[in-house]
């Protein structure tokens, strides 16, 4: 069986050791979670001009819930 304690520091684990040593419990492993990389953030393209997308459904105005419900496939009650 294997268990994950998850602890903020080396003081924390060696508290847990100490007790579980104390209950007579031989088999115990301490591992380390391998550190994560923050993932890479890549800016936008703020060059794009914007305006030619204003009144993109000029002529097929469309409410929240009707591109709710044709993005999501979900019926909205009111």
């Amino acid at each position: 069986m294997r268990i994950t304690i998850e602890a903020v520091d080396i003081l924390e684990v060696e508290k847990i050791i100490f007790l579980l040593k104390s209950l007579n419990i031989k088999s115990v492993e301490v591992t380390t979670a391998p550190v994560r990389q923050s993932p890479s953030i890549t800016k936008g393209n703020k060059t794009i001009d914007p305006a030619p997308l204003f009144g993109l459904w000029e002529d097929d105005p469309r409410s929240i819930e009707a591109i709710r419900a044709a993005n999501w496939k979900r019926a909205w009650n009111a």
